[in-house]
């Protein structure tokens, strides 16, 4: 999910309105050039533009580059900033509508991992005696979460 951006240019946003501001760097960190967003005027007369991105899935900050344009002084013409992984945490933590997966799928957020220890401490367990197979089932019974077979040597039980 695209995140939005502010920027404003100066010390006093307002003063610097109708432009037409453009990205002149907008790499990772290794140095890889991406393609960078469109920059627009949302609130008017307030000299705010903003820009909107996606970094989920992003694994290093990007920095940036903005140019206000020839007409603004050099002090106030270029923004620098960057753009973080972490920007893209909410999506990343998930909601109560996620799955907590199967015996082979594996929860896709943290809030579906979570939701994957819970059914593991409160659901339904078996143990089959004579294969030493021990099958663990969400609270309904309806998923298999894990199968694992339990050995009984001369001195150590393990579980495979």
């Amino acid at each position: 999910m695209a995140k939005t951006y502010w920027v404003t240019f100066g010390s006093n946003g307002a003063s610097f309105t109708g432009l037409t501001p453009t990205f002149t760097v907008f790499q990772l960190g290794s140095g890889t050039t991406l393609t960078p967003p469109g920059i627009t005027t949302r609130i008017s007369a307030t000299g705010a533009y903003q820009f909107s991105y996606d970094s989920n899935g992003l694994t290093s900050p990007i920095f940036f580059q903005i140019d206000g344009g020839a007409s603004l002084a050099v002090a106030s013409r270029y923004i620098q900033g960057s753009l973080d992984p972490v920007d893209a945490i909410d999506e990343r933590i998930g909601t109560t509508t996620d799955v907590y997966g199967s015996a082979s799928v594996d929860p896709t957020t943290i809030y579906g991992y979570v939701k994957r220890l819970q059914e593991l401490q409160e659901g339904n367990a078996s143990f089959n005696k004579t294969s030493g197979v021990w099958t663990v089932q969400s609270r309904s019974g309806a998923t298999t979460l894990a199968t694992k077979t339990l050995s009984n040597g001369s001195t150590l039980v393990s579980k495979a």
